[in-house]
């Protein structure tokens, strides 16, 4: 087994697919930057593709937004393309977990702003290597995690 962890922000709103079947899903890309530069001071940057599907996808798109940070770990996988042989494999992380780095958008209502804190809302909350389900605003740690995972 191969599990790979990916930090970065996201390049897009979340947009929800749903499968022949009507289970939802939904691709996340991020762009993480290395910690070096090339030889001409260029920074590298890498994009990473991750497939969320069932109630996470749910959750990431009520939750996360273009220029998010977050964490996705979850099973590596190659993908070939088939129509275009010639092209360089790549991989995708086929995610169980989604971990929202980043406070929650500011949201305007009737012409104020009002910031939202970072909520439970079946989000799950890790503390001493247990996870328990709480609604507790503001704190730290809320990841999103796969049911079909547990």
């Amino acid at each position: 087994m191969l599990k790979i962890t990916a930090i970065g922000n996201l390049t897009n709103d979340v947009e929800l697919k749903s499968h022949e079947d009507g289970k939802p899903y939904a691709i996340l890309r991020i762009a993480s930057d290395r910690r070096y530069r090339d030889r001409d001071g260029n920074k590298l940057t890498d994009f990473i593709s991750i497939k969320v599907r069932g109630p996470l996808a749910e959750r990431c798109a009520a939750f996360a937004y273009k220029g998010c940070k977050l964490a996705a770990s979850g099973d590596f996988e190659t993908i070939c393309f088939a129509e275009d042989p010639a092209r360089q494999p790549g991989f995708l992380i086929k995610a169980t977990e989604v971990e929202f780095l980043s406070p929650r958008k500011v949201e305007e209502t009737d012409g104020t702003q009002t910031a939202t804190q970072r909520s439970g809302c079946g989000l799950e909350r890790r503390s001493g290597g247990m996870s328990e389900f709480s609604a507790l605003a503001g704190s730290e740690g809320y990841a999103a995690r796969d049911d079909d995972a547990a």
